[in-house]
């Protein structure tokens, strides 16, 4: 499983949420992990840099973490994406629903094997 940990106050552009993929690309040596997303205390996201993360299909599953309803309404573009992408508020819930996520299903875009 990939991490991914925004910093608070981010105002995240098309060309941060690019860098962001490429680095977490080199980490996952070739497999297809699930992420989970720290969204909590961020600024917000460009238009740009939501339609980047909802076409980008390297992850098999991807878990957004925010802290309420600033972190929900950063997180709404996440409705459109062509990855399963689920919001949740809490660290361990989203951990869980990930490792659901995970498990081999023999479908095209699903991790066949993921570290929890």
């Amino acid at each position: 499983m990939l991490q991914l940990e925004w910093n608070p106050g981010v105002h995240i552009t098309y060309d941060l949420a690019v860098r962001a993929a490429r680095v977490l690309e080199g980490l996952s040596v070739g497999l297809m992990l699930p992420l989970l997303v720290d969204l909590a205390g961020i600024a917000g996201l460009t238009p740009e840099a939501r339609a980047g993360m909802n076409a980008y299909r390297g992850f098999s599953a991807v878990a957004l973490v925010g802290d309420g309803p600033t972190g929900k309404v950063v997180a709404a573009f996440s409705q459109r994406s062509l990855t399963p992408t689920a919001y949740f508020t809490d660290r361990s819930e989203a951990l869980h629903w990930l490792s659901e996520q995970a498990a081999p299903t023999g479908m095209p875009g699903r991790a066949t094997q993921a570290e929890p």
